[in-house]
């Protein structure tokens, strides 16, 4: 699994720690590398829209961006 943010820095991983980069990261994307299992990037990319982006600092977690895209998307009502 390869996470790459919107400049085209990457960082390659497994699915679980790969999903919760992919959560941190504004326009992210994910690719499977050769040795990937069939549909990993597609669960990485699942994951991270239910998962809550890595958390810095310590806190209540109450703006957009501490939220996982589907809790802002319930939060939007979309």
């Amino acid at each position: 699994m390869s996470v790459l943010d919107a400049t085209g820095a990457g960082a390659d991983g497994c699915e679980h720690h790969g999903a919760r980069l992919l959560a941190s990261l504004d326009r992210g994307w994910v690719y499977a590398l050769p040795a990937a299992p069939p549909g990993a990037a597609i669960r990485v990319f699942k994951a991270a829209d239910t998962i809550r982006p890595f958390c810095w600092v310590d806190g209540p977690r109450t703006e957009p961006s501490q939220l996982s895209h589907a809790e802002n998307r319930a939060r939007q009502g979309r």
